[in-house]
């Protein structure tokens, strides 16, 4: 797969150097697409690791998830906007993203963006066991969670995984999130 992808950037490389007389906005969109794909290449990195992590067993970092929550839910302005776009996504999502970074408050604003609206996508395509958001180190650190009122819609979403067992898991991971009326700007 890789050597496949590496081979159609070498031939789009090729197909740029060959352009003629063509007017600046092609290079205008061109650069917008390849820093879209860059946004996407730095942001799934992140996220491989964390998916890598819950396919081998390995121990999660926890601690990343109460450390996110905390400071994306705290008073601060645009941590709140960034908390309110969190909420979009279903529990397992928030607590798979918090995981994979150790700053979601201060992660570029595109990466955020493009975390936020394509992870749901990320990791149905990744087909990561269903039970990884069941594991004890997880719901003890989530138990933990700071009780506040921008952190109840989430701690609700969580009550449901541990109340009702892995039926519940099964059918929660699936959950489809919604979705935004406004276009993202990632679109391909």
């Amino acid at each position: 797969m890789s050597q496949e992808i590496h081979q159609k950037l070498d031939d789009i490389s090729k197909t740029i150097c060959s352009l003629r007389d063509v007017e600046d906005s092609v290079f205008d969109e061109l650069h917008l697409k390849v820093s879209k794909l860059l946004v996407q290449v730095e942001t799934q990195k992140g996220l491989n690791e964390i998916a890598r992590t819950i396919r081998d067993g390995s121990a999660l970092p926890v601690r990343r998830i109460n450390y996110n929550i905390k400071k994306l839910s705290d008073n601060d302005e645009a941590c709140q906007i960034r908390w309110s776009a969190m909420q979009k996504l279903n529990c397992p999502q928030i607590i798979f993203s918090t995981m994979a970074f150790p700053g979601l408050a201060s992660l570029a604003d595109e990466q955020f963006e493009y975390l936020v609206e394509n992870l749901p996508n990320y990791i149905e395509a990744q087909e990561l066991p269903c039970d990884w958001i069941a594991r004890d180190q997880v719901r003890k650190v989530v138990a933990g969670t700071p009780r506040r009122e921008s952190t109840q819609p989430f701690l609700q979403g969580e009550s449901r995984f541990t109340l009702f067992g892995k039926e519940a898991l099964n059918n929660w991971t699936r959950l489809p999130r919604p979705r935004d009326t406004i276009k993202s700007r990632f679109a391909f």
